[in-house]
């Protein structure tokens, strides 16, 4: 069995052969893998620790004698510099127990092409993904989202199948029962999956994309109030209903129509507004922030039953919110209007600002690179350092 300083050279001379060209075959000239004792083992060279550089040495000698390096060292005994044996290698990876990158990154080759028939239309962002990581491990890049443990990253790969090909609303935990017999096991790789969905999907924040598939942590509810008439089997008149009332995903996919008789229609980004919010002639929906295909849908069968009906949309003063509504324009095709997101709104509640951070900046810029229709706000934004939110404002 190697010894804590033999697996920290081998390991190091291992590192610089697997990242060289060599590796990959590309160089024509012979090159020397070797580490400098010194960087590698700072205390080598101090004279109180001894007990130290007698170690290295007898270890560093053993692994000359088994012919895995070179040693150069001086007259006095000191290791300057061990180079790697090359004929050695298969040799070495076994002495110490470690997988070939070669073999790693064959397997890897043989997992991607379990997919690799996959519908393109529902599929592409595992697909463009994949086709990214054959790339880096062509030129000797490290796979993203892979921890060296084919157990996870087999289980990140079903995951995000199993993610983009959902349809209907289910609970985090019944899918990890489906994929893995284990109600816990896709919550501990979670986060993962929304990154990698997030960096090569088009999703507007990291934080719902299982949403955006209709996978929930707890039920779907969309509150409403004001004025509107609801069909659903029974008809529903929101007008003669003191407060909100919230309809289960059952009750939305059992709406047939939705009658407003001339109201026009605001969604919400905030629970605390649209508690505060009133208005005889609107029917006011509460989103949550980033709406998913359940509360999209329903919101197109409402356009779909008065195309000439209005749409506003009422939100926080910062990258977060206009991401939101631009996300909510985009998504379910439907204009909408922002109210009470605009420089008036912000001066008017000037006691309330909150400072930009780094990050607020950094995802203004890239609103205003994107589109001009928020230019005056964001650069009002970024010209005074400020934002609100939507529970600060004066209604």
């Amino acid at each position: 069995m190697a010894t804590k300083i033999e697996l920290k050279v081998l390991n190091k001379l291992l590192d610089l052969y697997e990242k060289s060209k060599t590796f990959l075959g590309e160089n024509k000239n012979h090159q020397t893998f070797k580490v400098t004792l010194s960087k590698l083992f700072p205390k080598y060279e101090d004279d109180s620790e001894f007990e130290l550089y007698k170690e290295i040495n007898q270890n560093l000698n053993s692994l000359q004698k088994k012919g895995f390096i070179t040693i150069k060292a001086e007259r006095s005994g000191k290791i300057r510099s061990a180079s790697l044996e090359e004929n050695e290698i298969e040799q070495i990876y076994e002495y110490i127990k470690r997988t070939p990158k070669a073999d790693t990154n064959n397997r890897l080759k043989e997992l991607w092409g379990n997919y690799k028939d996959l519908p393109e239309e529902l599929y592409l962002p595992l697909l463009e993904y994949i086709k990214e990581q054959q790339i880096r491990v062509s030129t000797n890049k490290a796979v993203q989202f892979f921890d060296e443990n084919f157990v996870n990253y087999e289980d990140l790969l079903n995951t995000v199948k199993a993610v983009l090909s959902n349809q209907n609303e289910i609970f985090i935990r019944e899918l990890s029962v489906k994929l893995f017999n284990n109600s816990k096991r896709l919550e501990a790789i979670e986060n993962t999956v929304r990154s990698l969905l997030y960096k090569y999907g088009e999703y507007d924040d990291k934080e719902t994309v299982f949403e955006e598939h209709n996978i929930i942590k707890t039920p779907t509810y969309v509150m409403v109030k004001g004025k509107g008439v609801l069909y659903c089997g029974e008809t529903l008149d929101l007008s003669k209903i003191k407060g909100d009332i919230g309809l289960s995903t059952q009750t939305l996919k059992d709406l047939s129509k939705v009658e407003l008789n001339g109201a026009n229609i605001i969604t919400i980004e905030n629970l605390t507004n649209f508690h505060k919010y009133h208005s005889d002639n609107e029917l006011v929906i509460y989103l949550g922030g980033f709406h998913n295909s359940i509360k999209r849908d329903f919101i197109r069968l409402v356009e779909k039953c008065n195309p000439k009906t209005v749409f506003k949309h009422f939100g926080d003063i910062d990258a977060g919110g206009i991401y939101i509504l631009e996300h909510l324009k985009r998504r379910s095709g439907i204009n909408f209007i922002p109210y009470n997101m605009d420089i008036y709104t912000l001066e008017k509640n000037k006691d309330h600002w909150i400072n930009l951070t780094e990050n607020d900046k950094n995802r203004l810029s890239l609103i205003a690179d994107k589109t001009n229709d928020y230019k005056e706000i964001i650069d009002y934004m970024l010209k005074n350092n400020c934002k609100l939110e939507q529970e600060s404002e004066i209604m």
